[in-house]
């Protein structure tokens, strides 16, 4: 039996080929990953929070334990979950909200703010009525960082008349 040496290897055109595909798909791994991690995202607040709400008056929402927020970072809510305006849910005027606690417009815990009635709910000009809760019925409020689109913090209180 003779055997054949054939001393013919890999073209050189398929090599570079070869190697070219392995850099670029090298290239793409480190690419990602660098991407990944020069990606500068802050992280959203963490809070709880309680509330009182006192009809045709205001609500109080209080900064139970968390990190501090800037009143003017954030957004508040409402939403209505029963009754005759169930459903219903209104973003706060928060020019008109009054800071309870240091008055330098970040609220720590232990301190509050309070929300003018007016401002917590919408008003149907048609009808010439307000969308609120009607006492006993509960508020849902939320706390939003401006823009965005999930609560930082949420907590739902019964109207007291």
């Amino acid at each position: 039996m003779k055997f054949v040496k054939d001393r013919k290897g890999v073209s050189p055109v398929v090599g570079v080929m070869l190697m070219l595909v392995a850099t670029v798909i090298l290239a793409a791994v480190v690419s990602s990953f660098a991407g990944s991690l020069s990606s500068e995202e802050t992280k959203a607040p963490q809070l709880a929070i309680s509330a009182e709400a006192k009809y045709k008056d205001s609500i109080i929402v209080h900064h139970e334990s968390g990190d501090p927020i800037y009143l003017g970072s954030i957004e508040v809510r409402t939403f209505i979950p029963e009754g005759t305006y169930r459903d219903m849910s209104h973003k706060v005027n928060m020019s008109n909200v009054t800071e309870i606690g240091n008055g330098n417009g970040v609220i720590e815990t232990g301190e509050s703010f309070k929300i003018n009635w007016n401002d917590a709910f919408a008003y149907y000009a048609p009808w010439a009525t307000w969308e609120e809760p009607n006492p006993g019925e509960r508020v849902v409020i939320e706390i939003y960082e401006k823009g965005g689109d999930k609560p930082i913090a949420k907590t739902t209180a019964v109207v007291r008349p």
